[in-house]
């Protein structure tokens, strides 16, 4: 149980290790999982629930470079979902932070990575791969990633640096799909039928209308 909520945990921030585990840390990789799970589903009610749970069992601590956990987890899972912020909560908090992979997550989600050390380490290649642009080599980094939240990831800052075509859309799709994740799929699916549209390919954008319209009734996800 607790390889499972470690393999989980978004940004790996709990620690997995042997020996005695605090109740807090094992509460909040508990109320993590769920938080990413009802997130990527869609259940936004249950989403806020276990976020407050999430912050309050980091709150246990007292310490800010576990605090700030809680929220750089809260601006991952947007970035995932292609809701890119500047993630004011963590902003604010820069100052007490100690913890140089804290702020390497901040700055990757928030837009103010600028080089290479400015990124936590498991993205730097695919920001090396965007930096010319070479959607055959980011897809390829895709299609070779086994975790599939890091792959929404990595996938979400091509399509927020302009880096990708339908292949990359397609990648997020398929292990969303995959795990259940009904509103991480249909925002890349919503995604994948601009770029056709834009691109004029008609065929595979009515196609891509009439799978989507078999799960879901509602608006289509911006």
């Amino acid at each position: 149980m607790r390889l499972f909520f470690c393999i989980l945990s978004i940004l790996f921030l709990i620690s997995c290790g042997a020996g005695h585990i605090p109740a807090w840390k094992q509460n909040a990789a508990a109320d993590t999982a769920n938080f990413i799970e009802t997130s990527f589903v869609g259940n936004e009610s249950y989403a806020s629930k276990y976020f407050d749970k999430l912050l309050e069992d980091f709150r246990m601590t007292v310490d800010p470079d576990e605090i700030v956990k809680a929220y750089l987890t809260k601006c991952v899972v947007r970035f995932a979902l292609l809701e890119y912020s500047e993630c004011r909560e963590v902003a604010e908090m820069l100052p007490l932070l100690k913890n140089e992979e804290n702020t390497a997550y901040y700055n990757f989600v928030s837009g103010k990575a600028r080089k290479s050390e400015d990124f936590p380490k498991k993205y730097r290649d695919i920001f090396e791969i965007s930096q010319n642009c070479n959607v055959e080599k980011a897809n390829s980094e895709l299609s070779s990633e086994k975790n599939p939240t890091t792959l929404l990831i990595k996938a979400s800052f091509l399509v927020k640096n302009n880096c990708y075509d339908a292949e990359t859309a397609g990648f997020a799709i398929k292990a969303a799909s995959k795990e259940g994740w009904k509103k991480v799929v249909l925002k890349y699916l919503a995604l994948q039928l601009s770029y056709f549209e834009k691109h004029g390919d008609m065929q595979n954008a009515e196609l891509l209308k009439k799978r989507m319209e078999l799960v879901v009734s509602e608006e289509l996800p911006e």
